[in-house]
């Protein structure tokens, strides 16, 4: 019998865009991507809100994780409500009506020698 796992919030509280990339686009571009996983039966239903530290909140922007499936979105490619601003410090909560996993990665190639780092998401109650 499946389990499901995971957590309906979670937070990142270290969040940056860089501002350019070095490499060919769109695979080397610099960007930062949630990584969901969705074990239930249920599509997720997923709002991220976008926190800074010198303005109010940005969003809810919204996405479907189908049942059963997974999900890797960059979050330089989040335009409705607005886009997320490079070059500036952000942190992020993840709500969704069934459990979730959640992952976060960062890809920063504005040199040549590449830096990728990745950690999982604080899952909340």
């Amino acid at each position: 019998m499946k389990k499901d796992i995971g957590k309906k919030h979670w937070a990142i509280a270290e969040g940056y865009i860089p501002g350019w990339s070095h490499g060919v686009a769109p695979e080397m571009t610099s960007h930062e991507t949630v990584c969901i996983l969705n074990m239930t039966d249920h599509d997720a239903d997923v709002e991220i809100t976008i926190y800074f530290s010198n303005r109010e909140p940005q969003g809810p922007y919204r996405l479907v994780v189908p049942a059963r499936r997974t999900l890797h979105k960059r979050l330089n490619e989040l335009h409705d409500p607005a886009p997320i601003p490079k070059e500036t410090d952000y942190a992020c909560t993840i709500d969704s009506n069934v459990p979730i996993v959640v992952q976060h990665t960062r890809l920063d190639s504005r040199q040549a020698e590449n830096a990728l780092i990745t950690t999982m998401a604080f899952p909340g109650d």
